[in-house]
């Protein structure tokens, strides 16, 4: 018997509607589940693991507040068992699927399975990878409570340094050492660039954060409709819409360690 996964994508969809974070929507969503199966495909699990990776890539941020005090991904495990049960999921595979969702927030102790990890690996390396990563980190500080009240440039080097600071480097299996570096150095040289009041990187700052205030635009179309006045801005911009077009997976596999899992 095949896995609803049209009926979680449809359901999903509607949902992602009414969250509070833009930057949290149905396309970070589907991003999020594509990456999870990429994850389970490249650390060996089969057709149904990588079915089950993309259904809980769907759902890991079905709870998403705009306040980091909240522990998201125990919300959306706790919902998506409902979600699940409505959907009349077997109790081995929700358990599976809400494991993966509950842990894609913080890494647990040990990584029991492919499908396990996927959702962690695809949140944290794919949807914080590359020049994508500025625009989207700036224009969620802007929605945070976290940073209301606080000046945007430094609510904005905040955040960056944070963002370094709490997932480094070691907390990636090995074998995705060259993933990680690719995208540690996008991170890194933002940082810097913010940090020493560059025209292009505040140029991508300015826009993404006041989007991010206002709602204005989905953070797809504010990528895609962003006029960069320099020439490192449109090379961030052409990597950001590389990515967000699923035109990077080629390369990317190329930076992984086809070691044994």
């Amino acid at each position: 018997m095949g896995l609803p996964i049209k009926g979680i994508d449809d359901f999903v969809r509607k949902e992602s509607a009414s969250l509070e974070t833009a930057t949290h929507n149905y396309g970070h969503f589907k991003r999020v589940a594509d990456g999870a199966v990429w994850f389970v495909r490249v650390l060996g699990g089969g057709a149904r693991e990588q079915q089950l990776a993309c259904i809980a890539g769907l759902l890991h941020d079905i709870v998403r507040p705009a306040d980091e005090r909240v522990d998201h991904a125990v919300a959306s495990a706790e919902r998506s068992r409902r979600i699940l049960q409505r959907f009349k999921f077997s109790r081995e595979d929700t358990d599976a699927i809400v494991e993966a969702i509950h842990d894609h927030r913080l890494q647990p102790a040990k990584w029991k399975s492919p499908l396990h990890q996927s959702v962690y690996l695809a949140d944290k390396i794919f949807e914080q990878m590359g020049a994508y990563l500025i625009f989207r980190r700036c224009m969620y500080v802007a929605e945070s409570v976290t940073y209301k009240g606080v000046p945007m440039k430094e609510a904005i080097n905040r955040h960056f340094a944070m963002r370094i600071e709490r997932i480094p480097k070691d907390a990636f299996p090995k074998r995705f050492s060259g993933l990680v570096n690719y995208q540690y150095e996008w991170l890194t040289n933002a940082q810097k660039a913010l940090s020493e009041n560059r025209a292009w990187a505040w140029d991508i700052a300015k826009v993404s954060y006041e989007n991010g205030r206002s709602h204005g635009k989905g953070l797809e179309e504010l990528i895609l409709t962003f006029e960069p006045s320099h020439p490192e801005a449109a090379r961030v911009k052409a990597e950001a819409v590389e990515y967000l077009e699923g035109r990077k997976l080629k390369f990317f596999e190329s930076l992984v360690l086809y070691s044994s899992y």
